[in-house]
């Protein structure tokens, strides 16, 4: 099954689209005050946007280690 130049461009635009997102969410987080706490936050935020997972559900605090 050939893909065309337009969906392959579709393509490129949707992955440059969530690129960007997880980079805007870490510059967002890249300042002198962050806490390490906002730093490490803002990286798995970056990893889940890559991945392909929903970032809203994820709050500051999980309570995973309960």
């Amino acid at each position: 099954m050939a893909t065309s130049a337009r969906e392959l461009q579709e393509q490129l635009d949707e992955q440059q689209d969530t690129i960007d997102q997880a980079r805007e969410t870490l510059e967002d987080a890249y300042t002198p005050e962050a806490t390490r706490v906002e730093l490490v936050a803002a990286v798995s935020d970056a990893i889940d946007i890559l991945s392909g997972e929903d970032t809203e559900d994820t709050e500051e605090g999980d309570d995973e280690e309960e």
